[in-house]
């Protein structure tokens, strides 16, 4: 199975977990950027990776060393 070029606002927060409010929240805020084709709001696979390695972790060293 190959990996989409883009996901559709739907499979896009289904492919990391989070709900479509979330996604266009995200694109709303400039924090994740879309693209339009037709009616169509669509999000590049790369964006995609790039949005969701910006977000905020938890559970790391530098956490449990800080509390």
């Amino acid at each position: 199975m190959t990996t989409p070029l883009a996901y559709p606002v739907e499979h896009a927060g289904a492919a990391v977990g989070v709900s479509r409010t979330r996604i266009f929240e995200a694109i709303r805020n400039k924090e994740l950027k879309a693209r339009k084709a037709g009616r169509a709001t669509i999000i590049e696979t790369p964006e995609l990776q790039r949005w969701l390695s910006s977000l905020p972790t938890r559970g790391t060293e530098t956490e449990s060393a800080a509390a």
